[in-house]
């Protein structure tokens, strides 16, 4: 794999598309690390904290309005992400959106897991909402799943991916040809949510940090 993440597969002429393809597949964590290395190389630029910024969620581009007030909170009116606070510092008025973006991801996922649990036809015995360095979400043997919270910026459906990634793997415990059919019968487009992560990647995990590391 090039530094521009172009990925490049040398092999004898003998080697048919499909043997390619089943290689990939079982090569495919090896690559989502080495394209989200990459992605973490080019230099980003953090949400502002000031009236008038550009803040995602959901994979709507929102306009975050800060209010003078007494009483602290944030609230989704229409396209605009309104912040009510006494202080108009960042350490006053991130931890009120880290506060709320947590809030409104441990709701969706929970409903997204029950749904998707359920055409599955399994049962993860614990769900947990985690900020990882460069996991977007886990699962153990004892059934427990776990994800990043941040998945919330982005759109719907790369959410459901990761609920589903996730949740196959009560199945398969691997990436084998089995565990990505499996994702791809309940996303066939799956293949576009894991770009937009490795693409989105160094920026979604450093949205709500105080500085970037």
């Amino acid at each position: 794999m090039t530094r521009d993440s172009t990925i490049r597969v040398l092999c004898p002429a003998s080697v048919t598309d499909q043997q390619i393809e089943q290689w990939i597949q079982s090569k495919s964590s090896w690559i989502d690390a080495k394209l989200l290395v990459n992605s973490k190389r080019q230099s980003i630029v953090l949400p502002k904290l000031q009236t008038g910024a550009s803040w995602w969620y959901r994979g709507q581009d929102l306009t975050l309005k800060i209010e003078q007030s007494k009483h602290s909170g944030v609230e989704l009116i229409e396209d605009a992400l309104v912040v009510a606070t006494a202080g108009a510092r960042r350490e006053t008025i991130l931890p009120l959106l880290r506060s709320w973006y947590f809030d409104q991801a441990h709701r969706r996922f929970l409903q997204r897991t029950a749904l998707f649990a359920d055409r599955l036809s399994v049962k993860p015995t614990r769900i947990q909402l985690k900020a990882y360095r460069s996991m977007w979400g886990r699962c153990n043997s004892r059934g427990e799943v776990a994800y990043d919270w941040r998945v919330i910026v982005a759109p719907d459906r790369v959410l459901d991916y990761l609920v589903i990634h996730e949740l196959c793997h009560l199945k398969h415990f691997d990436h084998s040809r089995s565990f990505w059919s499996l994702v791809e019968s309940q996303q066939p487009e799956y293949r576009d949510s894991r770009v937009w992560l490795t693409e989105h990647a160094r920026f979604v995990k450093s949205m709500f940090l105080d500085s970037l590391e």
